[in-house]
């Protein structure tokens, strides 16, 4: 097993840049998500050698490979498209490069046999690929790629031509393939979700640009900055409009309310954050629409009001799309907790989960 490290990987265009620092551990899965056209593909390009960065290093298992031609970096790529032969059966594409590399015939019989039935495909052999299913393409163009042990997958979103319920299925398969064989990944993708579930780090990218590379919990729990925490959707970002201290405590002053914090130091922040299962309905007598409730929720800090845009039952929960002070967000609620689309109530949060960016 060995290491990918890439440092200031760059590519240049004229309204355009791409400069990435990055590192998949050995053995592990790195997965990178981010919006379309925020640089991922032409990283994971650069990574592959099929595209030239303008600067930087490449480095596989400590040997810097960045002038190295692609069939020598020990890398292989499974593209979105699966890009198989389609002239060639099951078995020849997955026999392609090591016949390439004039593997004996019956040591590629048997290194064949193995990888298919490692990806559920025995008995597929004679097959040519218009005769088999998107996802049992892509079992196919993973099991070609792994047949020359290359110590470095990439996977330039493999499953976004699939329906849900296959991409779930594929992803659990690849997880699985990486744990069994060992190999280094990086799993290119805009589905936050299968980043999540594929990767053992996560790196979100924008701009050309890494905003925060780390496990995805901590990215859902403790987002660098707002930009991170508005593309994971893991809650409300809401500017500042000042900072205050009154009673010996600081306060967080947004268009919607005043919300208390904790650390001092936090004054140097822009946004008001916290998780979207921190905030819950209230009543608190003092405020405009508000109704009678209990009087130790009298002095309004740490509430808002908020308009339910949307509410999308999600089985133990409801997410509701949420609108306050030109902001949209969402709120996650127990069942029987959640606001009805249209409704407008007030909502306090959590002391404990506020946090500022």
């Amino acid at each position: 097993m060995v290491s990918l490290e890439l440092v200031r990987l760059t590519k240049a265009w004229p309204l355009e840049t791409v400069d990435v620092s990055l590192e998949a551990e050995a053995g592990k899965v790195l997965a990178v998500a981010g919006p379309s056209g925020c640089g991922k593909s032409t990283m994971l390009r650069m990574v592959a050698g099929l595209e030239r960065p303008d600067s930087g290093k490449l480095f596989v298992g400590g040997i810097d490979v960045t002038s190295t031609e692609p069939s020598g970096r020990g890398i292989g790529m499974v593209f979105q498209d699966y890009a198989l032969f389609p002239h060639l059966d099951v078995f020849g594409n997955v026999a392609y490069g090591l016949r390439v590399r004039r593997m004996r015939r019956v040591e590629l019989r048997a290194r064949v046999g193995s990888l298919l039935a490692a990806v559920g495909l025995a008995g597929y052999e004679r097959r040519k690929p218009h005769e088999l299913s998107g996802g049992e393409r892509q079992r196919v163009a993973l099991a070609r790629t792994l047949a020359v042990e290359p110590a470095v997958v990439l996977f330039d979103e493999p499953l976004s031509s699939l329906d849900a319920a296959l991409r779930k299925r594929l992803r659990a398969d690849i997880v699985e393939e990486q744990r069994r064989l060992g190999f280094t990944a990086v799993y290119v993708t805009h589905d936050l979700e299968e980043a999540m579930a594929i990767g053992d780090t996560l790196a979100v990218m924008d701009s050309g640009k890494v905003l925060q590379c780390a496990t995805p919990r901590e990215l859902w729990e403790n987002p660098a900055s707002a930009a991170v925490a508005r593309f994971m959707g893991s809650g409300p970002c809401l500017p500042i409009v000042c900072f205050e201290r009154a009673g010996g405590h600081l306060f967080a002053v947004t268009e919607t309310g005043k919300f208390p914090i904790d650390d001092d130091n936090a004054a140097d922040g822009s946004f008001l954050f916290f998780e979207r299962g921190a905030a819950e309905p209230t009543t608190t007598p003092g405020l405009p629409g508000a109704v009678s409730g209990p009087s130790g929720h009298d002095d309004g800090h740490g509430v808002m009001a908020a308009r339910c845009l949307r509410a999308d039952f999600a089985g133990d929960v409801v997410d509701c799309a949420m609108q306050t002070g030109g902001e949209r967000f969402t709120l996650r609620f127990r069942k029987g907790r959640a606001p009805e689309a249209g409704e407008e109530r007030l909502y306090r949060v959590n002391p404990t989960s506020v946090r500022v960016l």
